[in-house]
């Protein structure tokens, strides 16, 4: 039996949220978008997103500044907007009740569950792990060209019920994206912070690419060391990581083309990081866990030195950005 196409609003349309906002849209779902920049383009003219998933062009129904409420019910809400300093998503999902819409959060890091869930404790919660490569090069025009894009999609805590998650992840195929659900969430975010805590802060940091990080035997043995400290804090949290997991990051990594990763990107760009959820959160649970990884708190402590450096600056109006790196 086909599904019933849902409706969908997406909060934080940028590229990875538009990207999944247009792969909703194909398969039928209506589809409202929430931006920060661009909005009379968006009306006016929809998405251009070029896919290898094919044309994922796409109007949404809706196109909402920040606080502009939707009257209409709502199935799915998508948070997509990264988690950086200021970000209070609480207050962004209160327009958004009607139809006690499920809570999807498509957002980086770890243990970042919890502050939704205890505003919203009626609503069912998805937390989801993406991997996909999209950019944006105007307000209006996504680019995604993954080779491998998936999203990872569990009901949130862990136990809860299926069924928003199921239904989301079979309209997602329908749509032509590969979507999965799993009952364990949190082991899924503990393997991608196995990358994103290590490679996403040292391309900040040192305005490398992945081969410069890679480069040389001490520089590979800090990412192993670093990397074992993740999945050491992942064990002791309960959800061990395949044994060859570091090694397999390593030679992975090896396999791409010289990225630098979104992290670097941002930082050279001159937007905040992610350093919280994608970090701290992973030295919070070590110290509370009592897992030593002093490779992580040296590399959070030197990434908070870093933004306060460029909070400074930024409060002084001396921050350097990087004009070749679009938004």
């Amino acid at each position: 039996m086909a599904e019933t196409p849902c409706r969908v609003l997406v909060l934080g349309a940028g590229a990875l949220g538009a990207f999944y906002g247009a792969v909703l849209a194909r398969a039928g779902c209506t589809v409202s978008v929430v931006a920060r920049s661009g909005i009379d383009d968006i009306r006016r003219d929809g998405y251009r997103i070029d896919s290898s998933l094919g044309d994922l062009s796409f109007k949404p129904q809706r196109a909402l500044r920040a606080g502009e409420t939707l009257d209409t019910p709502l199935d799915y809400v998508l948070l997509a907007l990264k988690l950086v300093p200021g970000t209070d998503r609480v207050e962004l999902l209160k327009p958004y009740r009607k139809g006690k819409p499920a809570i999807v959060l498509i957002q980086n890091g770890i243990a970042i569950e919890d502050e939704v869930a205890a505003a919203y404790p009626d609503r069912a919660l998805i937390s989801c792990v993406a991997y996909a490569a999209a950019s944006r090069t105007s307000p209006t025009h996504i680019v995604h060209n993954s080779k491998f894009t998936r999203l990872i999609l569990g009901p949130w805590p862990r136990g809860a019920a299926r069924a928003p998650a199921d239904r989301l992840a079979a309209q997602l195929k329908t749509g032509g994206a590969s979507a999965v659900v799993s009952d364990d969430i949190t082991g899924e975010r503990w393997k991608k912070c196995a990358w994103n805590a290590v490679y996403n802060p040292i391309s900040a940091l040192g305005g490398l690419g992945t081969r410069a990080i890679l480069s040389g035997e001490p520089q590979t043995a800090f990412v192993r060391g670093a990397i074992g400290e993740v999945c050491a804090t992942a064990a002791a949290d309960g959800h061990p990581l395949a044994p060859d997991t570091v090694e397999k990051q390593i030679a992975g990594t090896r396999t791409l083309p010289d990225i630098v990763s979104s992290m670097g990107q941002d930082w050279r760009a001159g937007r905040p990081l992610e350093i919280e959820p994608i970090l701290g959160n992973v030295v919070r649970i070590a110290r509370r866990l009592g897992v030593a990884v002093p490779r992580l708190e040296a590399l959070y402590a030197l990434a908070l030195m870093a933004q306060a450096r460029r909070s400074d600056k930024q409060t002084r109006g001396q921050t350097p950005v990087d004009k070749s790196c679009r938004p």
